[in-house]
């Protein structure tokens, strides 16, 4: 039964009221609805057993009356089969409960009456004195046997006591004593069996007030939960699926496809040189622009019977059912259209096109690595990377072939292997800062690749192919050594961090390695913070456990990041005592909303009962810094406070924080 408003509201209101007080007629109506189905069970074989019970008294009045006996008995079948022949009659027939309940106290009334009538006229009156005490039965049936509503029960079960009574005073014919004791026998019956009638429709009353209440708290509770699974699958800005829903979306599609013949195509689209369109216009016009495009790209979604959701900055995502990879090209190219046609200027682009477009990879389940999400999202990237090194405003389909050979003009995986002889590896420094007192407390680092002529490679590129390579151990080396090499020598507050992969989690030596690179450089372990993020699910691999247990028995700090994006951050907080947990930004840009604001608030509450140090990601309004001042967070880290900048610049934007 669902609740209006209103309902809820009265409620409230008939709760607030002392429990003596008039029942609200509306709910009161409720109740009797609700119990409509029990009740007419009870009236229709509540009867039955009345009736038999009142033909089976029979035997007292041949007992005790034998001159009137065959009229009384008469009289009861008669008054019996004629009102349980109408409660059967109207049971079949649908009558309403109010009239069924009618028909029932005529009953008893009828009952009562009839058989002290005939019973007057009785010539043993000694043995009549004695036997009319049974009446208080018919007092007791009209308000207790039936449910009654109490006005009901009150009017049958007075006229029943009134009768007999009046009977017992007048026209019975015994000592006065006995008839004062008999009558008020019968008043004190009527005033108790009211009294209990009443209380007991109280106590009904009160228990579906608070069933009501108990199921506007479940509604509100369900209603809760729907918004809050809603913003949990929703991208805050575009109102498009998030990476969370969009994976959900492709087990759905999945459980189809296995019926169903046909393939399911992933298109990943990223935005040509959104970052320099970002750094020369603003980022309210880049979040206008990822609007703009996430309109278009739902009506191009809705015309191919495809589903489409941002996957991440300026990347987004579709997934389509295709026949073949002609299909999977023409819809990727359909969105490619859709951007152009929107004519969006973009004055930096630097290759004379002036408007924004998108570049394309995309892969379905027909490939060698069957339907597992991952893989073809992994394939599609490689389609995208070709895109983008290919010129950009173009589309890949993967291809084993090729792609898996050859990145267009670069290899990749051959960059990653002598980026650090080349030079091509960077770090930059993002600084931390306790949110109450605002001093540093120490930096991120960053890892930063670009191309031999100079052209930046997004880490969202070049960090899942360096994992897929095998070139994370020895870069992720090179980091937390750069890293450590940077602390020692200019000082970067009182802890560097750096993230390291599932990669290097699973490498025998990692820990030792870490070790040799802080004795090296001179650092206290306790200076070195790594950073894992929730996303790998490797809890159970037990060399991930050995190198994690031997980093913190060392006195490394183990922060975990990106909580709340994953699957695995509860697992990780129950297995490792992490010294500093990293709430994603996701959760910050989702406070745009009251529902927003109070999952943010549940993920620190949590996690400070916990006893963990929260820092929050992605800080970049003053507005934001308070909220989280508000709800309690240790740590800041964004671009209010620095963004990411290479150790010159990351020392000179200290000494000015000092300052």
């Amino acid at each position: 039964m669902q609740l209006s408003a209103d309902i809820a509201r009265k409620v409230v209101e008939a709760r607030s009221r002392p429990r003596s007080s008039l029942a609200d007629p509306k709910l009161m109506n409720l109740l009797f609805q609700r119990d409509a189905g029990e009740n007419r069970h009870i009236v229709r074989w509540g009867m039955w057993a009345a009736v038999l019970s009142y033909m089976a008294y029979g035997v007292f009045d041949w007992f005790l009356f034998p001159d009137i006996a065959a009229r009384l008995v008469i009289a009861r079948i008669a008054v019996g089969v004629i009102f349980l022949a109408a409660i059967e009659m109207g049971v079949r027939r649908g009558t309403a409960l109010a009239v069924l309940h009618l028909i029932a106290a005529s009953a008893i009334v009828t009952g009562a009456v009839a058989w002290l009538l005939l019973a007057l006229g009785t010539a043993y009156q000694e043995a009549l004195s004695h036997f009319i005490v049974f009446g208080i039965v018919f007092v007791l049936g009209a308000n207790l046997f039936f449910n009654f509503r109490f006005m009901l029960s009150a009017i049958s079960s007075t006229i029943i006591a009134v009768v007999f009574v009046t009977a017992t005073l007048f026209f019975l014919q015994a000592d006065l004593a006995s008839r004062i004791v008999i009558a008020a026998l019968f008043v004190n019956c009527l005033v108790f069996s009211l009294y209990l009638s009443w209380r007991l429709g109280v106590e009904r009353y009160w228990t579906f007030l608070e069933a009501l209440q108990a199921k506007t708290q479940e509604q509100a509770a369900i209603e809760k939960g729907q918004e809050l699974v809603e913003i949990a699958n929703t991208d805050p800005l575009t109102g498009l699926r998030n990476r969370r829903a969009i994976a959900r979306d492709f087990l759905e599609l999945y459980r189809e496809w296995s019926r169903e013949n046909y393939e399911i195509g992933i298109i990943l689209v990223d935005v040509d040189h959104f970052k320099r369109f970002n750094d020369r216009l603003g980022h309210q016009a880049g979040d206008d622009c990822l609007i703009r495009l996430a309109r278009a790209f739902v009506e191009t979604a809705e015309a191919n019977d495809a589903i489409v959701g941002r996957y991440g900055g300026e990347e987004f995502i579709v997934l389509c059912r295709v026949a073949d990879t002609k299909r999977l090209r023409e819809i990727a190219q359909e969105f490619c259209r859709a951007v152009e046609q929107l004519r969006i200027y973009h004055p930096d682009r630097g290759d004379g096109i002036g408007i924004v477009t998108i570049s394309a990879g995309a892969s379905l389940t027909s490939t060698e690595n069957g339907a597992e999400f991952r893989a073809i999202l992994q394939e599609a990237d490689r389609a995208l990377y070709v895109s983008k090194f290919a010129g950009r405003a173009r589309v890949t389909i993967y291809d084993p072939r090729t792609v898996g050979v050859d990145r267009s003009s670069e290899n990749l995986t051959d960059l990653l292997t002598h980026a650090v002889e080349r030079q091509l590896i960077s770090v930059v420094y993002q600084p931390i800062f306790e949110l109450d007192t605002g001093r540093l407390l120490g930096h991120e680092t960053l890892m930063r690749l670009r191309e031999v002529d100079g052209r930046a490679i997004s880490p969202d590129v070049f960090i899942p192919a360096a994992e897929q390579s095998g070139a994370i151990v020895d870069l992720g080396m090179w980091v937390i050594d750069q890293a450590c090499a940077d602390m020692a020598r200019s000082g970067l507050g009182t802890v560097i961090a750096a993230n390291i992969s599932a990669v290097q989690l699973k490498a025998p030596n990692f820990s030792l390695r870490v070790a040799e690179i802080l004795n090296r450089h001179g650092l206290a372990p306790h200076q070195l913070a790594l950073e894992v993020t929730e996303r790998i699910d490797l809890i159970p691999e037990p060399q991930v456990s050995r190198n994690l247990d031997h980093l913190q028995n060392l006195g490394v700090q183990m922060w975990l990041d990106d909580f709340g994006t994953g699957y695995a951050g509860i697992g990780w907080l129950r297995r490792f005592e992490f010294d500093i947990v990293k709430i994603d930004r996701s959760f910050l840009n989702e406070c745009q909303t009251a529902q927003g604001v109070r999952m943010l608030h549940g993920m620190v509450s949590l996690l400070r009962s916990l006893g963990r140090t929260v820092l929050v990601e992605g800080v970049e309004t003053e507005e934001q810094k308070q909220l989280l001042r508000r709800l309690g967070v240790d740590l800041v880290q964004g671009y209010l406070m620095g963004r990411p900048e290479p150790i010159s610049e990351a020392l000179r934007g200290r000494r000015n924080l000092v300052a």
